[in-house]
């Protein structure tokens, strides 16, 4: 059922293998949901027009990128240029590079309106990729595996102004000419000087802190561009972040799992001072809000609110709790916090990857409900209803 404000729809009323997707991407007038893993790593896009009735299958339609080449599948998210959506690779049965592009000026359905570009052609680490960001001209393929045990760093740059398989619109750089620890990470943003690179997975088990930060004025291949920050300066608990956003000079890292257990610490950087400023650095715990608010998996915002998107708080334990930080309050005060409780809605809204806004709603991308248990029910949350939005309890943790 939906709930006022929140409403849903099942991708799998379209077809039972309809699930499993890890992130949204909008080019204005579509979504387009980027496919993951089903029970099996796939590749059908599942494209909504904005325009129609969002719970109406009528209104979405899919491709699947198989048809372009078999090894494409498997993707992690997806970033739109302003003409071409990029589906970032991660893993097909073994980690992989084809980049796949479409032609959004093109039919979605047609097979030469897509690309693809297999980026381990630069180098065989260049595979494996978890998200990534776009600056107004390059697009950074952020590393994370190149197998589900070892993690890696070799970040992937492509110049869209130049043609999409000439290998010399491509470049690579290892961070571990940085710092050799600094692997396994899980996105990127950018701001108008530099690209951030969000550690999440140092090792199997082992979660990282060693952020990453390249100087766009500089040559993507001169280690003198790159510099890293230990977020655990900040503290031990924090590492582990999935995802980051930027909003007026301020980053915002989601945070997800350390070392010990789901986590809720958001850290918050000011851009006008300098990476390695203690002081430029906030950490706020989510779970100060509430004992759930843990575990998140991306973060984006709007001009009002920072959204934290939901996904898992351990093992099995998978959750539908939205958070949301008014971005003109005081970030470390819990009332300035405020959290959705999706599952109201639904018991199976919950464990999202990624999402967006468009036009006053967030809609967010089903991934998963239980281990080995995929979803495809989107949720859509009207977010000028603030009626939804719970305030935290009087007594809260230290």
């Amino acid at each position: 059922m939906d709930m006022d404000g929140v409403t849903l729809f099942d991708m799998t009323e379209i077809h039972p293998s309809i699930k499993g997707y890890s992130g949204v991407v909008s080019d204005g007038h579509y979504l387009y949901f980027i496919p993951l893993n089903n029970g099996d790593f796939f590749g059908t896009v599942a494209r909504y027009s904005l325009n129609e009735t969002f719970s109406d299958a009528k209104s979405w339609h899919t491709f699947d990128t198989t048809r372009v080449d078999k090894s494409s599948q498997g993707f992690v998210d997806g970033i739109f240029d302003g003409r071409y959506l990029y589906l970032i690779p991660f893993c097909n049965d073994k980690h992989h590079g084809q980049v796949t592009r479409y032609d959004t000026s093109k039919a979605f359905d047609d097979i030469a309106s897509w690309q693809v570009f297999d980026s381990s052609q630069l180098h065989p680490n260049s595979k494996g990729f978890v998200s990534g960001c776009y600056d107004g001209r390059y697009l950074y393929l952020s590393p994370y595996q190149l197998d589900h045990a070892t993690h890696h760093g070799q970040v992937t740059r492509y110049d869209t102004h130049a043609e999409f398989c000439e290998l010399t619109a491509w470049q690579v750089y290892d961070t571990a000419q940085t710092h050799i620890d600094s692997r396994g990470f899980h996105s990127a943003v950018s701001d108008e000087q530099y690209v951030y690179f969000v550690p999440y997975l140092r090792d199997a088990g082992v979660h990282n802190g060693i952020l990453l930060c390249y100087e766009k004025s500089k040559a993507f291949d001169d280690t003198n561009a790159w510099q890293y920050f230990d977020m655990t300066q900040l503290g031990e608990e924090c590492q582990g972040y999935i995802g980051a956003v930027y909003h007026k000079g301020m980053i915002y890292f989601a945070p997800y799992r350390n070392n010990e257990q789901r986590h809720g610490n958001v850290l918050r950087f000011n851009t006008n001072k300098n990476l390695h400023d203690l002081s430029a650095w906030t950490v706020f715990n989510c779970e100060k809000v509430d004992i759930g608010s843990r575990g998140f998996f991306g973060a984006i915002c709007d001009d009002e609110y920072l959204y934290l998107l939901p996904h898992c708080r351990g093992l099995n334990n998978y959750h539908g709790q939205l958070t949301r930080y008014k971005l003109t309050q005081n970030f470390e005060a819990p009332e300035s916090w405020s959290i959705c409780e999706l599952e109201n809605a639904s018991s199976n809204c919950k464990g999202f990857i990624g999402g967006l806004i468009q036009k006053k709603k967030l809609y967010l991308a089903p991934f998963e409900i239980d281990a080995g248990c995929h979803s495809g029910v989107v949720a859509c949350i009207q977010l000028d209803k603030d009626d939804i939005w719970q305030q935290p309890a009087t007594e809260v943790i230290d």
